[in-house]
């Protein structure tokens, strides 16, 4: 695991004027804060919005638990705690690794729901598992390239400005948004149809 620590990035007196736009960006990485501090920054516009939006998958555990109004609600609760909690981890993170890691637990909490469904315990229309698994895949992969900074690791300078890993993990955060969107669109699809057994 010793190319996961990489050489050490630029603080901010040393990164070019062009890398400077972001005060929060002075080491690679959001300074650790105040809670309030962290609150506030989640209404700022930049890219970690996507991150966060597909980490948050509401409608995943709504769909799953349809028919289970009491148990639905707990996990909604626990899964928008295990979030907010989530979301503190991941801009309070000192490395690239522990901030992958914050959405650990979020991501199981989430495989089990599709577990749920692929058995066929939860509820969801047929077709959007593959969606959500598409989108966790693609989550996935783009930490991975982020944390371990490909392609730059192999020809330093050559992608400062276009295609490092950086802009990678954020196109394939995109396309994991559109993953996202397609499944629940087909869960609303299945909701407005089925009906659920009686007891």
């Amino acid at each position: 695991m010793a190319f996961l620590n990489g050489p050490r990035l630029l603080d901010w007196a040393n990164s070019p004027p062009h890398l400077q736009f972001n005060r929060y960006v002075l080491t690679g990485y959001r300074p650790i804060s105040s809670v309030q501090e962290c609150i506030k920054s989640l209404f700022y516009l930049h890219n970690e919005l996507g991150n966060i939006y597909t980490h948050g998958a509401l409608p995943i555990v709504y769909s799953t638990l349809l028919c289970y109004p009491f148990t639905r609600t707990v996990a909604l609760l626990i899964y928008i705690l295990l979030s907010s909690y989530a979301i503190y981890c991941a801009i309070t993170a000192r490395s690239r690794v522990r901030r992958l890691r914050s959405f650990a637990w979020q991501a199981l909490f989430r495989f089990s729901f599709f577990l749920l469904r692929w058995i066929g315990v939860g509820g969801g229309s047929p077709t959007s598992l593959r969606h959500f698994l598409t989108m966790d895949a693609l989550a996935v992969l783009g930490g991975v390239i982020n944390i371990t900074r490909i392609p730059e690791r192999f020809r330093p300078g050559l992608f400062d400005y276009w295609c490092n890993s950086h802009q990678i993990m954020h196109v394939l955060v995109v396309v994991s948004i559109m993953y996202l969107h397609w499944g629940v669109l087909d869960d609303l699809l299945w909701i407005n149809t089925y009906h659920c057994p009686s007891d």
